[in-house]
Formats: structure tokens, sequence, C-alpha cells
């Protein structure tokens, strides 16, 4: 339940040297403006966003006041729940970009329903494991990594290609919005009714998610298989071997984009060993509250928001070299903050209110920037191949650090587990600096 928004590496996006077959013509789509149309798939991420944040606050708060989960076992928790991103997120993509439907996200929103819904169960029976927990985790997450990468690709079926820029950013924001309206509501909601209840309203939201997506007007095109008979699994199975090389090999060649992508690497480690204690250390070691858990959630959000917001005019101002250099020497600063908050406990919400927004901004900035700077440096023909490549090192090391956070904690304590992570951010850091941006452009991302 990482509340602290890791290091994402630019999205993937087709490459435009060859279009996909599968595009369907605008012309054709059902009849419309292109706001009307993509609506049901806007509420439906909405939606999705909404049940996600309370499922996994109320996961968490059962994990640790209910069944009293150690560090550790908190780790592999939040590991299980990523682990599709570094084992099927290529091969996943592959698949749903040859054929996004509505199925796909019916399917997955009423299988991770029934997940989540077989928790709200065993709770209300008194029957609940931490092994239960962790299948749900392993096969939501898998679910998730489903319907997140088809709520893209469904995309341009829904509004054609001249509305794809605007939809997609439309659903960013609406995400942005819910990450920093949501936890308070589910940290009270967790306050008044518990974690189980709770649980059940973000298993209802998932649901009502999946069903939004029925009114999707989606333009059917024809199957892709190959005109020379070749089965479509050898083909898709060549695919992407061929892909996964030549974006490992361009990756490689480019050493501005190899150090970036080290280091953010480097500062996803530091994150996933912090976001497996940061439940336990909020409400056991600190005894703050889960009330308190969804109010420092929600500083980093409106610290991320506000970082979305100043990152492109500080980089019109200064140049994107100097705006991606200075959030990279701030964030083991702002991580060094919840080091405060351990210290000084007497002040420790207030530390950690501060720490949480003031990350937001930085990694959000971050963000940005670097999704710029990287799309710059990479060939454009590439960019689906090296974007597919990138997602799978940066956010691929996440389960091993959830796994290695929550050791250390159990063993080493949060002071010593806190430290890793300030200083993992320094390492990252320490190797983005080396990255020669200043042969790039240093023109910040449009928009």
């Amino acid at each position: 339940m990482p509340s602290h928004h890791p290091v994402q590496p630019d999205p993937v996006q087709p490459d435009p040297a060859q279009p996909h077959p599968d595009q369907p013509d605008p012309d054709r789509l059902d009849p419309g403006p292109p706001a009307r149309r993509g609506l049901p798939l806007l509420i439906s991420n909405a939606l999705d966003a909404a049940g996600r944040q309370a499922a996994d606050l109320a996961t968490d708060v059962l994990a640790v006041v209910v069944l009293g989960a150690s560090a550790a076992q908190m780790g592999v928790l939040n590991a299980l729940g990523t682990l599709a991103f570094l084992v099927l997120g290529i091969p996943v993509g592959v698949i749903v970009d040859r054929s996004p439907t509505v199925r796909l996200l019916l399917g997955s929103g009423v299988v991770r329903t029934l997940l989540l819904t077989s928790v709200v169960l065993a709770w209300s029976l008194d029957v609940l494991t931490m092994m239960h927990l962790y299948a749900v985790a392993l096969l939501a997450g898998t679910a998730a990594l489903v319907a997140e990468t088809t709520q893209t690709a469904i995309v341009p079926r829904v509004v054609g290609t001249a509305g794809v820029s605007r939809l997609v950013s439309r659903l960013q924001s609406a995400e942005s919005v819910i990450t920093l309206v949501v936890p308070v509501l589910a940290g009270g909601l967790v306050a008044l009714s518990g974690a189980g209840v709770t649980l059940a309203v973000g298993a209802t939201l998932t649901l009502l998610a999946a069903l939004v997506v029925l009114r999707l007007p989606v333009q059917s095109v024809e199957s892709t298989g190959s005109a020379e008979g070749e089965p479509g699994a050898r083909a898709a199975l060549a695919r992407f071997f061929h892909e996964a090389h030549l974006g490992w090999a361009t990756l490689r060649s480019r050493p501005a984009l190899w150090r970036l992508s080290l280091g953010t690497m480097s500062v996803n480690l530091g994150l996933a060993v912090y976001s497996a204690i940061e439940v336990v250390l909020v409400l056991r070691e600190l005894d703050l509250g889960a009330a308190t858990l969804g109010l420092i959630m929600s500083a980093g959000g409106v610290g991320g928001l506000l970082g979305s917001l100043v990152a492109v005019p500080l980089a019109d101002r200064l140049g994107v070299p100097r705006v991606l250099r200075g959030s990279l020497l701030l964030l083991a600063p702002t991580a060094a903050l919840t080091l405060v908050a351990l210290l000084d406990r007497d002040r420790a919400t207030a530390w950690l209110l501060a720490g949480t927004f003031l990350w937001g901004v930085v990694i959000v900035a971050y963000n940005v920037v670097n999704a710029g700077l990287t799309a710059e440096l990479t060939p454009t023909e590439l960019l689906g191949r090296v974007g597919a490549t990138r997602r799978t090192l940066t956010m691929g090391i996440v389960p091993v650090g959830g796994v290695a956070g929550g050791l250390l904690a159990d063993s080493a304590g949060m002071v010593t587990t806190v430290a890793a992570w300030i200083v993992l951010n320094s390492v990252g850091a320490a190797i983005a600096l080396t990255a020669p941006l200043d042969a790039a452009k240093g023109t910040p991302p449009e928009g």
C-alpha cells in the first residue's frame, strides 16, 4: 500500500512507425462527441481507483490489527500484490494490445470483487488468515494488471486516434483526485465501522466499475491472425522476444537513458522497502490510528497534485536537466523526515504529514520531467519497446523491496529500515545524476 507515488516509467506507447493493426477508423466509431463516448470509461476508472484505494487500506489494517501481521509478513503481502507486474507485465501487454475488450475489463473487475468478498466473508466468520490474504493479493494483483493495461489500450477504440491524448489525460486527472480524497474517507470509515466494512465498500466499488464498462461504445475490429496461418501463440511469443531484445539493446546503448533507469530502480527499491513497513509504523510503532493513516496518505496525494502542476512551469523556466537534478537531490532529505518522526514521537504526525506531502511534490515532479526527457532520449520508432523494458526493470524491483523491507524491519527495527530507504534514495540520485542530461535538448513534456 505505497502512499508515496513510486517513480513511474514513461507510459508504454505504440510505435508511430508501426501502426497498430487493430487501430479502428475514427469515422466508424459510434456517433457522439469523444467526451461522451469516453464517459463510461472515465467513470469506471474512477470507481476502480476508489475501490482499490479503499480495499488496499482495509486489507493492510486487517492484516496488522486483526491478524497481528509482522513487518516481514506485510512485506510479503505487498510483494505478492505487485508480483504480476514483474512476471507478466510484458506478456499481458502484448496480449491486451492485440485485443483490448470490454470483456477483459468486466472479467477482471468481477474476479477482484469475488476475491475481496471472500476476505470480507472470512473476516465476518472469524476464519481469516494471512495465507488467505496472500492468495488474494497475488490473484487480485494479476487481475488489476489486466485491468490497468486494458484501460489504456482500449482508449483508441472508444474515441479514435484524435481523442486518445485528451481521454488519457482525463483518466489520469480523475485518478489523482481519487488518490487525494478516498484515503481520508476510507481511514474515517475504518475508524467508525472497521476494516471489514471498508473492504466491503471497496469490493462494491470495484464491481460497479466493472458493470459501468458495459455501457462503453467500443469499435469492433477484425482479428489480426497471421496471413500465413501461423499460430497466434507462436506469433505472439516471437513478437515478445523480439521486442524485449530490441528494447533492452536500445536502453543499454544510451548512457543517459540507462543511468536514469538504474537510478529509478534504486529509488523504487527504497520506496518498496518503506511501503512494506508504513502501515505497521503508523498503526503499531507510533500508534497513530487508522484515521491518521488515511490523512497521511492524502497528504501525499495533495503533494503529488501540486507536483504535477509545478513541474512543467519550472522546467519551462529553469530547464529540464536542472529540475530533474533538483528533484533527485531532494529525495533523500524528504525521506529523512520519516526518520525524524521516529526520533521525535511527540510530533510524529506533523513530521509524517510534512514528509509525505513533500515526497508527493518531489517524486511526481520528477516523474513528469523524467517521462518527457526519456521520450526525447528514445528513438521515436522504439518508444513502445523501450518503455516496456523500462517498466519491467523499474517496477519489477518493487516485489523484491517489499520482502526485503519486511525482513529488515523484523530483524533490525524500524529506524534501520527507514535509514535503508534514505540510503537507497541517495544511491538512486547519485546514479541518475551521472546521466549526461545536458546532451538532451532540455525541453519539458508538453501539457
